[in-house]
């Protein structure tokens, strides 16, 4: 693919500008989302693959890999509920430049595997550092300050929890995070240099980003596994702040509820719906 392509006046997308995001349909949850269903996207159906609920088995990742090969990774995927987020392992893996991550994420998804061969929704990060040759580093942002210090590093550095309570100014310094290699949640932001305007599209990092919405409080989100305290006011500033300061290759969001839940209902559908809306209108560049 050529150089970078602008889907607006202020947000750098690698992307071609006719790209519909991709649902990947595996519970049923987003047909009974209005975003999905009013808006134009590439719809997988992945209900009859076996082997990926929580684990992916060798065969179930064989038949994913094959479901999303005609698709770019330099674009926006809805992945299903949080059982699935190591879909983001099988789509960066695509990736054929050095990027980073950028993790939204009430877990660290970094546990170390239990069976060697099966990739895991809880250990799929700890995966791509450990095999991904084009990954630079990694930053999780809305973990619990207890969690964030069992995983950082020089490759992964963190934003707690307790960090983001600040607001947006807890994310001002990610561009000069990327560059130091430490991490926000025992430091002052006074220590770290922030995105000035005249910066802004500077970066020379691209970056893709992946959105857990369990990493909200359950006022914006209904999820399958327990959740963080941001908002999604909050969330979707942080995203408009990478947006604007980075060279942002692609971004896929996850923590749907399971329709077939007995706990399912119509405020929880309409919930996420509302954040997924949102995020779709940050990534098109329609929402700030």
């Amino acid at each position: 693919m050529s150089g970078p392509m602008q889907r607006s006046v202020d947000v750098k997308h690698r992307i071609p500008a006719s790209s519909a995001p991709v649902i990947m349909d595996f519970t049923g949850t987003y047909g009974e989302q209005p975003f999905a269903r009013d808006g134009n996207f590439n719809w997988l159906d992945c209900r009859g693959i076996q082997g990926t609920d929580c684990y992916c088995d060798e065969e179930g990742g064989a038949a994913l890999g094959k479901l999303i090969a005609a698709f770019s990774p330099y674009g926006l995927h809805f992945l299903d509920s949080g059982n699935y987020h190591y879909l983001t392992k099988l789509w960066t893996d695509r990736i054929r430049e050095p990027f980073s991550l950028v993790l939204f994420d009430h877990h660290t998804d970094m546990q170390p595997p239990m069976f060697e061969d099966l990739l895991s929704c809880g250990g799929w990060v700890k995966k791509m550092l450990d095999t991904n040759p084009f990954l630079q580093k990694v930053l999780i942002a809305g973990v619990p300050e207890s969690e964030a210090v069992k995983v950082r590093s020089e490759r992964v550095l963190t934003i707690s929890e307790e960090w983001m309570a600040f607001g947006l100014r807890a994310f001002e310094p990610v561009q000069a995070l990327f560059c130091s290699g430490q991490s926000v949640g025992v430091q002052s932001l006074s220590e770290y240099g922030t995105c000035d305007s005249e910066d802004r599209q500077s970066s020379d990092i691209p970056i893709y980003i992946s959105v857990d919405k369990d990493v909200l409080s359950k006022d914006f989100a209904s999820t399958n596994w327990d959740q963080g305290s941001l908002t999604l006011e909050l969330l979707s500033g942080a995203i408009a702040m990478l947006l604007d300061c980075f060279n942002v290759i692609g971004m896929d969001v996850c923590g749907e509820p399971d329709s077939s839940d007995v706990l399912f209902s119509d405020e929880a559908c309409m919930l996420n719906s509302a954040a997924n809306e949102r995020l779709l209108a940050l990534w098109q560049g329609l929402g700030r």
